[in-house]
C-alpha cells in the first residue's frame, strides 16, 4: 500500500483530481482519463498508472486530467480517489464493471472516446487518439498545443504531435 501511495503521489501530482468535481466542470477545459479500479492495489491499475506516468508531460501538453475512481468512493481518504457521491456519478455515466479495472478517455466535449476494460493500454495509444481529435488538430494548427524547447540559447516551438521524441 505504501508503494502505491508513493507511486500515485509521484505519478500525477499536478494532473490528478484531488478534490471531487462534477464531470460538467471539465467540459471544454480538460480531457479526462478516468481510471476505475476495484482497489488501489489492483495490478492492472498500478501498471496502467506506471505506463501513463512515462508520458506525463505529453498528457499535460494535451490538457489531460487523470481521475481515479473506486466503487462507493472507497479510499477517498487517500486524497487520490473521488468521494462517494462523485464516484457514483462517474459509475452511473460510464457504467464500468465495479469488479474490474476500466480506463475511459473522455474528450473536451465530455463524450467517451475510448474504453479499455481489464487490459493495459500504452500511453502512445491514448496520445495518438487525442492527437486525432478535431479539437486537438485545431489546437496544433493554432499553436495552442505546442511546447517550447530551449536548445543552445535559442527558443524553438515545435508542435507536440510533430516532435520525434514519441
Amino acid at each position: 500500500m505504501k508503494t502505491l501511495l508513493i507511486t500515485l503521489a509521484l505519478l500525477f501530482g499536478t494532473t490528478t483530481v484531488t478534490t471531487a468535481q462534477s464531470l460538467n466542470e471539465f467540459q471544454w477545459k480538460s480531457r479526462l482519463v478516468i481510471l476505475f479500479t476495484p482497489d488501489p492495489g489492483d495490478p492492472l491499475f498500478q501498471e496502467q498508472m506506471r505506463l501513463l506516468y512515462g508520458q506525463h508531460e505529453e498528457f499535460q501538453t494535451r490538457r489531460v486530467t487523470f481521475i481515479s475512481v473506486t466503487p462507493g468512493g472507497k479510499f477517498e481518504n487517500t486524497g487520490r480517489f473521488l468521494n462517494e457521491s462523485f464516484s457514483e456519478q462517474y459509475y452511473e455515466k460510464f457504467s464500468p464493471n465495479q469488479y474490474e479495472f476500466t480506463m475511459v478517455l473522455v474528450g473536451l466535449d465530455s463524450n467517451e472516446k475510448y474504453r479499455a476494460a481489464n487490459r493495459l493500454t500504452p500511453a502512445s495509444v491514448l496520445l495518438s487518439l487525442i492527437d486525432g481529435m478535431p479539437i486537438r488538430e485545431r489546437e496544433l494548427l493554432q499553436g495552442t498545443g505546442v511546447k517550447s524547447l530551449i536548445d543552445d540559447n535559442k527558443q524553438q516551438t515545435i508542435p507536440a504531435g510533430k516532435r520525434r521524441d514519441h
